[in-house]
């Protein structure tokens, strides 16, 4: 044991066996630097890229080795070296690859590209499911840069708080070190050992350490890009699709490598135009560099450029050894461009998996993850910071500094907190004291002051207080205090009541939610209609279509994450219900033809509701299975599953408890999922069925309702229904079933048509329906255009009652609305 220990001190602790560092820059023969060339040694699984400005350095230990250079479109160069303890400097001046152009493409046959392609597409599953198992150590480096800035946005003073007046700036650096484990098909884990993010103290920088891999036949970049992800050059139906020019070969280690250009064969398709390199007899990748625009059905970007370098792993099988990607983007006067770059090293194959390796967490940040000291970033980072990154990490750590002292904060919060005139009209206005972690939110007055024909004008102020209890800023723990009155003034009926939340949960994401006094609700209590539509619908159509009821109440609920795909919800509510009728028949525009429909659900009842009491309790659970989860040392936040989510809740009216007058019971399943049809579009769904399994005091608040729409504007497409009258279908019935469908092709078919594919108009379709019983039941089918000026959707719906043509009409939403815009904080 002694010599063992002796051993591993002569190893680790004698000078003679120290690391040295060998370092250079990296330019082509007119010294132009080459970004993020790959620089490795010959054998070894050890290497590193170079920096934006062409910088590389390398840690080795003495000996001899084989230093490598590669850079897309140049000719690799080796040199051996003598690695000693000095340090060395290995400059490297690659050229252009000299292609060899066959005598074939001078012909008129068929340009080899072809052949070449047919070639690699017959190969592509071979190359796709080797390396099913390995494990590497993967560094992420990300920038973002502005070249230009507006000098105001929206009226409002564009400032970053930096002190630097200067139109180009760094506005994101950060770095992770992460091990990637990868076990196909589906099973990956990301464990994230260091990360660094240019002023954040304890920042999580990105990790997305996985390669892009063209052997699919549909290369997903993510959903934010396109949903329907874009077609490979490789992938099976290519040909049909892409145009080829083989512009020459080279070659590299003895290989034959072809040089041929993809060449999109249609505009506002989901395609890649640039270059791929196929090594011939393998017909596997070499390298690419490969780009999309805005004519590839691209989203959010202008551009991205993608660059991929890959190197052999034993005898059969390539990986890719460095990974860059290059997004551009201008936006209301906002140019930015960046890098993010993964290098790949201490790759092994096959290693060593047991069943704690994979489990449903796939990201992890460990504990240590963001300690990591200055001494470490200097030995691990395999690409040296360029100047301007070294100022930025100086400067912004600085700034943070500074920006923690109360003087800082005061005076930030001071110019902050200014009344903006336009904020406090239309947007709501915060105020902020940053010392005390404190924010005061004024909801804007155009939402304070509504119309009601049961109240007459109506003030309804409200304001939001929170602290956030936490020292950190990604952390959980928030409290919040909501005040709010409601008054109306030809009623004189006054309102106050207050809420309050309160968020935490070192695992999982958990609230509390606790809100009594007295206010106006309506008879549905998921708020399908919000107090601005029924202001319009009133003053310039009279027609009220808010139907609503005055109650004393006191709500609470709980909800939690429980892991493994499931969470909970359990709640309490007690209302003194009274009824409102109207007591002003104002408008601004009077229809001899028409007048104010009574205050409650005419077209359901005959009267309105008289004085009763409610306790009601809830308890809901939702799984996900199959739920993947990214963790932080102190809480997990779910990504998603590729499967359904199923839910279950059930509500009771608990009789006599302190005066309640409601004695039912109810049940609601559902189902529902997004389903990507990758170049087809998204397909989304919601299916449920319910009903009352006692009813033997039910009053009309309590009833089920289905979510209808009598305005042009719709509130939510995947739960409810753009044409049903409000109330006409809501029951007690013992059972109904409820489905809601939408096919969004996302560019699929309107990406032919001249005119709408300029736009990037999407299609989408799809119908919502619900049954009672056999003579009562409702569907509705519609199609119409999405992603109108990125954000609008319009759709012509036509409706059928009893399987009978009923109603037909046009309805203007967002195209991302998910939420009914009235929804309160009751589960």
């Amino acid at each position: 044991m002694r010599n063992y220990f002796f051993f591993l001190f002569f190893f680790y602790g004698s000078p003679a066996l120290h690391a040295g560092k060998i370092s250079g820059t990296v330019t082509d023969t007119s010294g132009r630097v080459l970004p993020y060339a790959s620089v490795f040694i010959k054998g070894l699984q050890k290497g590193t890229n170079s920096n934006n400005e062409g910088k590389y350095s390398l840690q080795l230990p003495p000996g001899q080795y084989t230093l490598v250079c590669q850079y897309v479109g140049y000719r690799k160069e080796e040199r051996t070296i003598m690695m000693g303890l000095e340090d060395l400097q290995v400059d490297f001046r690659l050229t252009l690859q000299e292609m060899t152009l066959g005598e074939v493409i001078l012909g008129r046959g068929e340009d080899p590209a072809y052949e070449i392609i047919r070639q690699t597409i017959r190969n592509r599953k071979l190359h796709l499911e080797q390396l099913d198992r390995f494990r590497c150590e993967v560094y992420t480096k990300g920038q973002l840069r502005l070249r230009d800035y507006p000098k105001k946005i929206l009226g409002q003073k564009v400032d970053f708080e930096d002190g630097d007046t200067s139109k180009k700036k760094m506005i994101y650096l950060s770095e992770t070190v992460s091990i990637y484990t990868a076990d196909k098909p589906g099973k990956t884990k990301v464990e994230v050992i260091s990360s660094k993010v240019s002023g954040q103290t304890g920042g999580y920088g990105l990790a997305a350490p996985g390669f892009l891999s063209f052997y699919e036949n549909n290369v997903n970049i993510g959903e934010g890009l396109n949903p329907r992800g874009f077609i490979s050059p490789v992938a099976d139906n290519a040909l049909h699709y892409y145009k080829y020019k083989w512009e020459g070969s080279y070659t590299e280690d003895g290989r034959e490598i072809s040089h041929i250009k993809v060449i999109p064969r249609r505009k506002f398709e989901p395609l890649f135009s640039g270059y791929i390199d196929i090594i011939e007899d393998d017909w596997r990748i070499h390298s690419l560099k490969l780009e999309l625009s805005k004519s590839s059905q691209m989203q959010l970007l202008d551009t991205l450029k993608i660059e991929q370098l890959y190197r052999p792993e034993g005898k059969d099988a390539w990986y890719v050894s460095s990974q860059v990607f290059y997004p551009a983007l201008k936006i209301f006067g906002f140019d930015v461009h960046g890098s993010f770059v993964n290098v790949y090293s201490g790759f092994t194959t096959n290693p060593e998996i047991d069943k704690k390796t994979f489990s449903s967490t796939i990201i992890k940040y460990t504990d240590s993850a963001t300690k990591r000291n200055e001494a470490y970033w200097e030995k691990t980072r395999p690409l040296p910071l360029v100047a301007d990154e070294i100022r930025d990490y100086r400067k912004k750590d600085s700034l943070e500094q500074v920006r923690r002292s109360p003087h800082y904060q005061d005076s930030i919060d001071r110019k902050r907190n200014k009344i903006v005139p336009v904020n406090l009209l239309l947007l709501g206005q915060s105020f902020s004291n940053s010392k005390k972690k404190k924010t005061l939110f004024v909801p804007p007055v155009i939402e304070m002051v509504n119309f009601h024909p049961a109240e007459g004008l109506v003030f309804n102020p409200s304001l939001t207080f929170t602290r956030r209890l936490d020292t950190f800023l990604m952390g959980r723990r928030t409290f919040s205090v909501t005040p709010s009155l409601r008054y109306g003034f030809t009623n004189r009926h006054l309102n106050p009541w207050l809420s309050l939340r309160y968020s935490y949960g070192k695992k999982y994401a958990q609230s509390f939610y606790l809100s009594g006094g007295r206010r106006v609700f309506q008879f549905n209590p998921a708020l399908p209609v919000s107090d601005r539509d029924n202001t319009l619908s009133s003053l310039f159509y009279e027609r009220n279509i808010r139907k609503t009821y005055e109650a004393g109440f006191l709500r609470g609920s709980y909800r939690t994450g429980l892991g493994a795909g499931f969470s909970l919800v359990t709640g309490f509510q007690y209302q003194d219900r009274r009824p409102l009728d109207n007591v002003t028949n104002y408008t601004w525009r009077n229809f001899d033809s028409r007048s104010y429909t009574p205050n409650y659900p005419s077209e359901l009842v005959s009267e309105n509701i008289l004085a009763h009491q409610s306790f009601t309790v809830l308890l809901g659970i939702q799984w996900q299975p199959g739920t993947r989860y990214m963790e932080f040392p102190d809480r997990k936040v779910s990504l998603g599953s590729k499967y359904p989510s199923f839910s279950l809740r059930y509500t009771a009216g608990v009789p006599h408890l302190f005066g309640s007058d409601a004695d039912f019971g109810k049940w609601k399943f559902g189902v529902a999922d997004d389903i990507s049809l990758k170049l087809k579009g998204l397909l989304r769904y919601r299916a449920g069925a319910g009903g009352f399994l006692n009813r033997r005091s039910v009053f009309l608040p309590d009833y089920n309702h289905f979510n209808g729409n009598v305005t042009a504007f719709t509130q939510e497409y995947l739960n409810g229904f753009q044409l049903l009258p409000l109330y006409q279908y809501s029951n007690t019935d013992h059972f109904y079933t409820e489905a809601h469908l939408e096919y969004n092709l996302k560019g699929f078919l309107t990406n032919k048509l001249p005119l709408i594919r300029n736009l990037n108009l999407y299609l989408v379709t799809g119908a919502n329906g619900f049954y009672l019983s056999r003579d009562k039941y409702y569907y509705e089918v519609f199609a119409g255009f999405d992603n109108i000026f990125k954000q609008v959707r319009v759709d012509f719906v036509q409706s059928y009652q009893n399987g009978r043509p009923w109603q037909q009409g046009i309805r203007i939403g967002l195209s991302k609305l998910n939420l009914l815009s009235g929804q309160d904080d009751w589960p």
